[in-house]
């Protein structure tokens, strides 16, 4: 794919020599790399690499005299101090977590801050007009008055899109856009990008899913240990020779799925119900029953809205609307109410959205023991000593990188945040984990270890209920399926009797 009006047109935007340095780590280490008028940039690379600080850079989060180097758009010197700045020039970023105001509209949400106004009141009805105009660009029907709290995910990471292309950008930076949507919103997402390059408009898109990389980019530029290795045209490379050049040397193969079946069921769920904590008439899952064993990875896939993550909330206790059923733990029913009687029952949950488990001020050591602080007190007095020692022996076990032990955890990449999520459940010492979209926003690399974790933690006997969107995920790594559709199951199938078509059809109530 070659976008057209590139050769030899000066680009839109120049990053000359750019470094750019935190305490104890060159995240930057000059950088070069060119956007033309209408191309659309895969920034390709592992976490860690230093995609998400050069796009900051871009977008005026961190600000020019921060960082060293010189940025040029439309030939003139571009030194953003803000967001505001940046947005004003025309370079607007849309962040891989979901940013939006919970308790505002759909399309308060899509003109926060730059509301229509008409003798100097905001103009509401113009407001909510402009807002159906925008969303209508992109094909997505919601209702511009519904307040984003009842939005699912999806739905959020949709507005903020369409927030962002409402701004006019010359040159839109979409991080990871795509790690909570449908394949058919994926889809549509794309094909509006291809409309705005039409127009002159630049992407640079941040991803790790390579297919969407190869189908949409002009070009691949590849980053590693802050430095640009290489740019590619998707034509004339592979998906593997891109891999080699984000992760080097490293092994990315991880062992098929082998149930080591051995008769104990660890977790037992019978007739599990949960309401909706907004509408507590309407269920969201009904009548669920399933048993895990011991040295199983049980794969529960579902589109988005069928119920999946309230599943494996209401099993932790952690469920907002309320629940009924039962469950059972290691052949004990057992009343979990809430996370602290899960984790005292040998429970651990990583969440779809790690932000909801992690403390992101605090450091790497602080959040690895914040679920077995006994382990590392001694008569009730936090023994410093014993729990540096135990986040060294997890940060090199699960190659967390990061300057030291005292690192914010907000400071460190997606994926070694959700290794420090693992971390702490090893720590722990939990013998079932829930693991709901485990893999979502990291790089291949750091995707390859999670899965070696997963199979090594049920070789070692743990069992693991895995959630995730990516069917071709749950095929690689499980050894069982449930496929969830309107809050129920409606298929348990082994792991010879499943295909990812089939998987989706299932999914989808197209069989």
């Amino acid at each position: 794919m070659e976008s057209q009006g590139l050769v030899d047109a000066p680009p839109l935007l120049a990053i000359e020599e750019v470094t750019k340095q935190f305490p104890g780590v060159r995240a930057i280490d000059r950088a070069n790399m060119e956007v033309a008028s209408g191309e659309i940039v895969a920034l390709v690379g592992a976490n860690g690499a230093g995609k998400s600080t050069l796009v900051q850079i871009l977008a005026g989060i961190h600000a020019h005299g921060s960082y060293e180097g010189r940025l040029v758009l439309n030939g003139q010197d571009f030194r953003p101090s803000s967001v505001a700045e940046a947005e004003a020039a025309g370079i607007v970023m849309i962040p891989q977590e979901v940013n939006v105001a919970l308790d505002l509209s759909v399309g308060q949400n899509i003109f926060l801050n730059r509301e229509p106004t008409k003798f100097g009141i905001i103009d509401w009805t113009r407001m909510f007009v402009d807002a159906r105009a925008a969303l209508g660009l992109f094909g997505v029907a919601l209702d511009v008055t519904k307040q984003m709290a009842d939005l699912d995910p999806a739905n959020r990471q949709l507005v903020t899109v369409v927030r962002a292309l409402s701004k006019n950008a010359r040159l839109l930076i979409l991080d990871e856009p795509t790690s909570l949507l449908t394949e058919n919103e994926t889809r549509r997402l794309l094909g509006y990008m291809r409309q705005i390059r039409s127009k002159g408009v630049s992407c640079i898109f941040v991803s790790h899913r390579l297919a969407e990389v190869f189908a949409i980019a002009d070009r691949i530029v590849v980053m590693r240990d802050g430095k640009i290795r290489r740019s590619h045209i998707p034509s004339e490379t592979t998906p593997g020779e891109i891999v080699r050049d984000m992760v080097g040397a490293v092994s990315l193969e991880v062992e098929a799925g082998e149930a080591v079946p051995d008769g104990r069921v660890a977790l037992e769920v019978r007739d599990l119900c949960v309401y909706d904590w907004a509408q507590p008439d309407r269920l969201r899952v009904s009548g669920v029953n399933f048993e895990l064993r011991r040295g199983e990875i049980l794969g529960l896939f579902g589109l988005v809205g069928a119920g999946c993550p309230e599943i494996a909330m209401a099993i932790f206790g952690a469920s907002k609307g309320r629940r009924t059923g039962t469950i059972y733990v290691d052949g004990q029913q057992r009343d979990i109410d809430g996370p602290i009687a899960a984790i005292a029952c040998g429970l651990g949950l990583i969440t779809g959205d790690r932000r909801d488990s992690l403390a992101l001020d605090l450091s790497i050591a602080d959040n690895l023991v914040l679920a077995s602080l006994d382990s590392v007190c001694n008569r009730g007095v936090l023994d410093v000593t014993t729990k540096y020692l135990e986040t060294h022996r997890y940060m090199d076990r699960l190659k967390i990188r990061a300057p030291s032990p005292d690192s914010a955890v907000r400071t460190l990449s997606g994926g070694n945040q959700q290794k420090v999520l693992v971390a702490r459940w090893l720590k722990a010492n939990v013998r079932t984990l829930i693991m709901d979209q485990p893999t979502r926003g990291v790089d291949v690399a750091a995707r390859a270890e999670i899965y070696r974790l997963a199979r090594d933690l049920a070789k070692s006997g743990h069992a693991i209920l895995l959630i995730s969107s990516e069917s071709e995920e749950l095929l690689k790594l499980c050894d069982r399926f449930l496929v969830i559709r309107g809050g129920r199951v409606v298929g348990d199938l082994g792991r010879n009797a499943v295909t990812e078509e089939g998987l989706i059809h299932m999914a989808a109530g197209s069989r």
